[in-house]
């Protein structure tokens, strides 16, 4: 692995930005939950966003264009066995309720499904002064900073390291985050 992560700044337009939030108003809105299938639960304290799904069969076009970049990524920085994002959650941190996820990882590594997320992938769709506190950061390892702060820009990273978004203490952050799988881990 040549790198940790990877930002893409601006890899997204302002209108592919734009698209994306419209689309995403047109679903139904939901509290967020922490955990997978049956043992996914509210949190509060935890995490603390609103969340809506594109569809990545639907919403094709944004998977393409993603996927042009995490390519990129995975040729030059973590050689994955990857398919594709079969997922895509849009969510909201508002500063009125804190927004908010504490120290995670995007995997499930006792899953019995035949398949394990690879790459995860994060959108900022916000403009850097839409928002006060809710930075993206990584524990132990180098910090992503500045560089992921424009709106479009694109973070790639394995799906295994532990992150997380400090509470949002004004405005309104917003993303676009999605999973790529790929075959169980060897």
């Amino acid at each position: 692995m040549n790198n940790v992560w990877e930002v893409w700044p601006s890899a997204l337009t302002q209108a592919e930005c734009d698209a994306i939030i419209k689309r995403a108003a047109q679903g139904t809105p939901q509290s967020a939950t922490v955990g997978f299938d049956k043992g996914a639960r509210r949190d509060g304290s935890y995490r603390s966003s609103t969340i809506a799904w594109l569809d990545a069969y639907r919403d094709k076009d944004v998977v393409d264009r993603l996927m042009q970049f995490v390519h990129s990524s995975n040729r030059t920085n973590f050689g994955t066995d990857i398919v594709a994002p079969f997922e895509l959650q849009y969510t909201e941190y508002w500063g009125t309720a804190q927004g908010k996820y504490d120290w995670h990882q995007d995997v499930w590594l006792e899953s019995s499904r035949p398949f394990d997320r690879k790459l995860s992938v994060v959108v900022q769709l916000s403009q850097p002064d839409d928002y006060e506190g809710g930075a993206f950061e990584f524990f132990s390892v180098q910090q992503p900073g500045a560089s992921f702060l424009p709106r479009g820009s694109m973070l790639i990273f394995p799906s295994f390291l532990q992150h997380r978004v400090t509470a949002v203490t004004k405005g309104v952050r917003r993303s676009l985050v999605t999973w790529v799988e790929g075959p169980r881990w060897r």
